[in-house]
């Protein structure tokens, strides 16, 4: 007997995929759980009474994973949901919907190193459907919609006076969020006045705000130090804000009917932001109180040496404002440059005191009069601005934005596409450059839990578990490596890039000669709705080949076998899987082909930084994307189109761990790979 209790201890010392179908199984499994497990609640509706108490600690290299069986197919109602307490680190909370009433998704002081991602927040009621304390964490790719309370999608918060530190906020969707008559409805609120003077370090980024109205503030920022890059703000009524804290980086974000930036506090650089249809575009507050003298950190602190230039104005209603206050002490020392305003209202609008300001190297053109701006403060110039295909306005060939900008404003180095500026710059948002476009105005297919653009939800191939004998291991053309997985119901999943009509799957099967093995195949759109295209297809029992397995057409992107063991016992293993369409068969995300000679990495084996190169002979569309050796999406370092040429990409891996990953170059529809390693 006491061997028997040895075994198992020494057993769940070891990571393990733990199905649980119930919130007590799942509780059970999170309290007893070790770094590298992973927790799979199965697809149902649960109705939680209770918080969901999480505080271990995974590492690394090993988190606790705690996921839906598929994303969205695990939803959690009632009165209590996830309750991160100190001292967690390393947790994963990954695909649930969540519909329990707000305030229950929560993150205490003191933890560290947890990941929200791919969920759906819908939570009633008033409050935060997520409230984040903790340093270092990440939030991503999550939908949060439909609130009609008071309270704010996301809070972040702290400890004592220091505000939450680097955070990482991505890829997430803001979507209709209704009016209230109450102060406390902002969309995210970064801090408190308490906060403000404390550094977080964090940056919120290619986030997608849509119908957003809860009051009049949308973002509102009360911390110092941190970056908001690369957001798409559209049809929101409600402003972001910086409403305390000093040293904010703004750039890179689309502005597009809606009220723009309003700016309190001191330091702050806003430049290479596209505003259009907006009313106001760039408000610089009139201060009721001066912090750095003794003011109340809860006063409008008075705007100090902002930074504005390199913005692009479009159309908007209003430009660039500051309202009159009564006894308003204004702003001082704020420096205007190099941004071009085309069309809309005056180009300046200032009414309250303005001490020290800077006018240099603006473009004005069609706009209703300069307004408050002084003559010598710009040109009027055609800057040949031209919409492309995403909406957004770049410069033209022989605009006299060219290369025009005054001054070199070193805060200045990346323009609205996420190109490197260089000198002489350009005025205005864009930088013409060939260098690779990272960033653009969002649509919802780019963000959220099955973002398909920047963080691309089509992983060529995953699975629900392995024995260290990994999914990518069926797309490497050889019969001698395999995935394996034990348990009846453990599945590996393919995604074939776009939608085709799936006839049949080919499988090569470990052992395939001495055994028969018994699955199930389906097909979906997406991985939350399956279609069954066949069950209890059984194997030869005669073969290491590949074996097909026909079915009638069913139309898809993904294809999952779902293993129900073998002939011997409960293992599900196979050595290569292809997917029939019509009469021929192709493999999973298009990432298993040949090795091009063309797409090369040095060093290869690296440390922390590589140099990707490929030649192009032609212009056309790129897509440079990283891959875990398991086909996990990790990085996307090039999405768009390309003149003919050879380019030198850095990979910035000193975040990534140790390991085998898969460079996958489309270019054209045409793919190349190759492996490369990192010691």
């Amino acid at each position: 007997m006491l061997l028997m209790l040895l075994l198992c201890v020494t057993a769940r010392l070891s990571a393990a995929t733990i199905n649980v179908s119930s919130l007590s199984a799942l509780q059970t499994a999170i309290n007893n759980a070790v770094p590298g497990d992973i927790i799979i609640l199965a697809n149902g509706v649960y109705t939680a009474s209770t918080d969901i108490t999480i505080s271990k600690q995974g590492t690394a290299a090993l988190p606790i994973t705690i996921a839906a069986q598929t994303t969205g197919g695990a939803e959690i109602k009632g009165t209590a949901g996830f309750s991160i307490l100190s001292p967690a680190k390393y947790i994963i909370i990954r695909g649930f919907k969540f519909t329990h009433n707000a305030s229950q998704a929560t993150m205490a002081s003191g933890t560290s190193f947890c990941r929200w991602t791919g969920n759906l927040f819908q939570t009633p009621g008033e409050g935060e459907n997520l409230l984040i304390n903790g340093n270092d964490h990440e939030v991503d790719h999550n939908t949060f919609q439909h609130k009609n309370a008071l309270g704010r999608f996301i809070a972040v918060r702290g400890s004592g006076s220091q505000i939450a530190q680097r955070l990482h906020i991505h890829h997430n969707y803001f979507l209709d969020q209704q009016p209230q008559t109450g102060n406390g409805a902002e969309t995210v609120q970064f801090g408190l006045s308490g906060y403000s003077l404390s550094s977080s370090n964090s940056i919120f980024e290619y986030n997608l705000f849509e119908d957003c109205a809860g009051e009049n503030e949308l973002i509102s920022i009360k911390s110092s130090a941190v970056t908001i890059r690369y957001n798409t703000i559209r049809n929101c009524p409600a402003q972001f804000t910086l409403r305390h804290g000093n040293h904010c980086t703004v750039y890179g974000n689309y502005f597009i009917n809606t009220p723009g930036i309003r700016i309190f506090g001191d330091d702050h650089n806003i430049f290479s932001n596209h505003f259009e249809n907006c009313n106001p575009a760039i408000n610089i507050g009139n201060g009721d109180g001066e912090v750095a003298d003794g003011a109340a950190l809860t006063s409008h602190d008075r705007p100090d040496r902002t930074l504005i230039a390199f913005n692009t104005l479009v159309n908007n209603t209003t430009n660039i404002v500051q309202a009159g206050r009564t006894d308003g002490l204004g702003a001082t020392a704020q420096t205007v440059v190099n941004n071009i305003i085309q069309g809309g209202g005056p180009a300046a609008s200032i009414a309250g005191p303005y001490t020290g300001a800077v006018w240099s190297g603006n473009i004005l053109y069609n706009t209703n009069g300069d307004g408050d701006m002084p003559s010598s403060g710009y040109t009027t110039a055609n800057p040949l601005l031209a919409r492309d295909a995403t909406g957004t306005f770049h410069l033209q060939s022989g605009s006299p934005a060219i290369n025009a900008a005054t001054g070199s404003y070193s805060a200045v180095t990346t323009d609205m596409d996420g190109q490197s500026r260089t000198s002489p710059k350009d005025a205005g948002a864009d930088e013409v450059s060939s260098a690779p476009v990272i960033a653009r105005i969002l649509t919802p297919a780019m963000v959220g839990p099955f973002a398909s653009d920047l963080a691309p939800a089509c992983q060529p191939v995953i699975a629900s578990s392995d024995d260290g004998n990994v999914a990518a291991n069926v797309l490497d053309g050889d019969l001698n490596t395999r995935w394996s997985a034990s348990g009846n119901g453990q599945w590996i999943q393919l995604c074939l890039d776009d939608t085709v009509a799936v006839s049949g799957v080919q499988i090569a099967f470990y052992s395939g000669n001495v055994r028969t093995s018994t699955f199930d195949v389906l097909v979906g759109n997406d991985t939350l709705n399956w279609t069954t295209a066949a069950t209890g297809l059984v194997s030869s029992g005669t073969s290491l080949s590949l074996q097909t397995f026909t079915f009638t057409p069913r139309n898809g992107k993904y294809v999952r076998i779902v293993g129900r063991g073998n002939s011997v016992n409960a293992w599900n293993s196979y050595t290569e899987v292809k997917v029939q369409t019509g009469s021929s068969s192709r493999t999973a995300g298009k990432i298993a082909v040949a090795e091009s000679s063309s797409l090369n990495s040095y060093p290869n084996p690296f440390t922390n930084h590589a140099t990707i190169s490929f030649n192009l002979e032609k212009a056309g569309t790129v897509n440079l994307t990283v891959y875990d050796i398991n086909g996990k999406w990790m990085k996307v370092l090039i999405n768009t189109r390309l003149a003919a040429g050879t380019y030198n990409i850095p990979f910035d891996a000193s975040s990534k761990p140790t390991g085998t990953y898969i460079l996958s170059l489309n270019y054209n529809g045409k793919v190349s790979v190759r492996k490369i390693q990192k010691l």
